[in-house]
């Protein structure tokens, strides 16, 4: 990360000669569209990350930072840190939807 972001993104795609990135502090709120234009396009995938406080979280009993990211609506994946003064400090516990 050239940056200290909470948040930071890759993006890889076939029209770039590399891969562009940036960061967000809270929120990174993705829609990808298909079709065959601008006006010919339609919502395949809305793709949501946060990250939020918590002075507890499930069998957490101490304040932690959680990043979740969403698809569609449906939790995917959280990472659950302990609180370092507002920030990620150790991982302590990570949590899957997907087998």
């Amino acid at each position: 990360m050239s940056r200290s972001y909470p948040i930071w993104v890759d993006v890889t795609a076939c029209t770039y000669k590399s891969s562009k990135s940036y960061g967000a502090k809270e929120v990174n709120d993705q829609k990808i569209l298909v079709g065959s234009s601008k006006n010919n396009s339609h919502e395949l995938v809305h793709i949501v990350n946060y990250k939020r406080n918590y002075s507890e979280f499930g069998r957490h009993r101490e304040p932690v930072v959680v990043f979740k990211t969403k698809v569609d609506g449906i939790t995917v994946k959280a990472l659950v840190f302990r609180d370092n003064k507002g920030r990620a400090g150790e991982l302590l516990e990570t949590i899957s939807s997907i087998s």
